[in-house]
């Protein structure tokens, strides 16, 4: 018997935010609520706000751990990680999935200085990896497996 592979195509949006610097953002549904979210190849760990999650996940437990974590123009000496119930990339879904949970004001207060929308968490590598992803930038699309 073969398995068949599902390919998710997923829209991008690429937005300049000085002349020759990008970030590149796309949709994502946690538990069935659709964020906005930044695509960081750089990033090691998919993260989430650690609001967003207070808010809208009240269920998630969260385990604070005691490393430092770096993210987009800072270091934040606490982060915390819990297991998402379902994250969902078109039709890609993950089960009681481990994020990264860190406070993200940080960020969206750098985009809100540049007049960009603010963002509830970062796809990072262990996504991209993990579902081998081929990002096409001329296409404007993320594809997953």
């Amino acid at each position: 018997m073969v398995k068949k592979v599902v390919k998710s195509i997923i829209p991008l949006e690429v937005v300049a935010l000085q002349e020759g610097s990008y970030h590149v953002f796309l949709k994502m549904k946690v538990n069935k609520k659709s964020i906005r979210v930044l695509l960081d190849t750089g990033a090691s760990k998919t993260v989430l706000d650690k609001t967003f999650v207070e808010e809208k996940c009240k269920s998630q437990k969260t385990e604070t751990i005691g490393q430092s974590t770096s993210s987009l123009h800072s270091t934040v000496s606490e982060s915390n990680i819990t297991y998402i119930k379902e994250i969902q990339l078109d039709q890609v879904k993950l089960k009681n999935y481990l994020v990264a949970v860190i406070d993200l004001t940080h960020v969206n207060q750098t985009y809100e200085g540049v007049g960009k929308k603010p963002i509830f968490g970062i796809v990072g590598s262990d996504i991209l990896m993990e579902r081998k992803a081929i990002i096409d930038y001329s296409k404007k699309i993320l594809i997953l497996k």
